[in-house]
């Protein structure tokens, strides 16, 4: 039998079962003792339902989920779960604003046009928001017209939100301000590739700010649950096709954050490739050195910058970056090597584009925000 058709039944349930401090107002105590209450909506998507089984946390407690394409449904019907997370009800969306109303954090798993009409209205509620979509990405607005193809309609909210790139706290325009953050913005996958594979070169100043080149491959999970014959089996299987060359919407949040990283423009030339393969990612990024380094330098620059990543950051040699090292787990690989004949650098990284890509980095934010380790993740492999 599913539980959950009453979310509010639901929380008070929680509540009753942690007033152990004689707190007299029940939403007041949920809010203030025990795991926060957290909601997805937008759960049928693939980044969405791999954040369901991360919640099953101490810290945490799911509180209600939603989809219309779930809706009315158990979430054990299609994921693998605890018995009290299979057995929940998934809401329709259009009951996102009560499943807000018994939650600390929502988790925004929609397109970036629903995200952006939905954050306005989550925060005013005094809820805290992660949105993994691109919504709130960018601060330059002038953007979303080219790359997400719509106006945006909640400028304030890009201008505040906490761009949560834990590895690389940098590339946010507060490094330390997710504790407070009422808006987190979840990195894309691509992006959190590139931009943990280039930013220690940037932050020493090794390599030059222009003239950079990605090149992205990706498996088919990253386009979502879409049903185009582009994705289909028999487009796909035993093919490499490169898609959104020149105005993919990953190009301005790369930039963005390795300028921030810099703290000078930098400039990239971006081609993503999608692959036959369900899942996993890979970036290449290839610069000109500004200075001769040794590669024994550099190697030593990532293990470094990297030593506090929780271990989801695992630096190796490019040679054993690949997609199976990092297909299921929350982590990423990174390989760099210097090319001192061409005063050149390739860094190759990879991640799942699912996981650190999107579910599990979300995750790192979510424990990021109430100030606990998400080193546990490391376990999740």
């Amino acid at each position: 039998m599913c539980f959950g058709q009453q979310p509010r039944c639901h929380g008070e349930a929680y509540v009753h079962n942690h007033l152990t401090l004689g707190a007299l107002d029940t939403t007041r105590a949920r809010v203030s003792i025990g795991p926060k209450t957290v909601s997805i909506l937008g759960v049928s998507g693939y980044a969405g339902s791999e954040l369901v089984p991360l919640l099953d946390h101490p810290k945490f407690y799911l509180i209600g989920a939603a989809s219309d394409r779930w809706q009315g449904t158990c979430l054990g019907e299609y994921l693998r779960l605890p018995g009290r997370l299979s057995r929940m009800v998934v809401s329709p969306m259009a009951d996102a604003m009560k499943l807000a109303k018994d939650s600390e954090i929502v988790v925004l798993a929609t397109p970036a046009e629903v995200s952006m009409q939905l954050v306005p209205k989550l925060v005013e509620t005094g809820v805290r928001v992660v949105d993994l979509s691109g919504a709130f990405r960018l601060t330059n607005l002038e953007d979303y017209p080219r790359f997400y193809k719509f106006d945006h309609t909640a400028p304030e909210y890009c201008a505040e939100a906490h761009y949560g790139l834990p590895e690389v706290r940098d590339a946010s325009s507060d490094p330390s301000g997710i504790t407070s953050a009422r808006v987190v913005a979840n990195p894309g996958c691509y992006a959190t590739a590139a931009i943990v594979a280039l930013a220690p070169l940037l932050r020493a100043g090794i390599i030059e700010r222009d003239g950079i080149f990605l090149d992205g491959k990706s498996g088919v999970s990253g386009a979502g649950r879409k049903a185009e014959e582009r994705y289909s089996f028999m487009e796909v299987d035993e093919n490499v096709s490169p898609y959104r060359v020149g105005d993919h919407q990953h190009t301005p949040e790369i930039e963005q954050a390795l300028s921030r990283v810099a703290k000078a423009p930098v400039h990239v030339t971006f081609v993503p490739h999608l692959l036959p393969v369900k899942r996993g990612l890979m970036v290449t990024a290839y610069a000109r050195l500004s200075r001769d380094v040794s590669q024994a330098d550099v190697e030593a620059l990532y293990r470094r910058d990297y030593r506090y990543a929780e271990g989801l950051v695992d630096v190796t040699e490019p040679g054993n970056v690949t997609l199976t090292r990092v297909a299921y787990t929350p982590l990423a690989n990174v390989g760099v090597r210097v090319l001192p004949e061409r005063s050149a650098v390739v860094v190759v990284s990879a991640l799942d584009n699912l996981l650190k890509g999107a579910a599990s980095q979300a995750m790192q934010n979510l424990c990021a925000m109430i100030g606990v380790s998400s080193g546990f993740l490391r376990g999740c492999t």
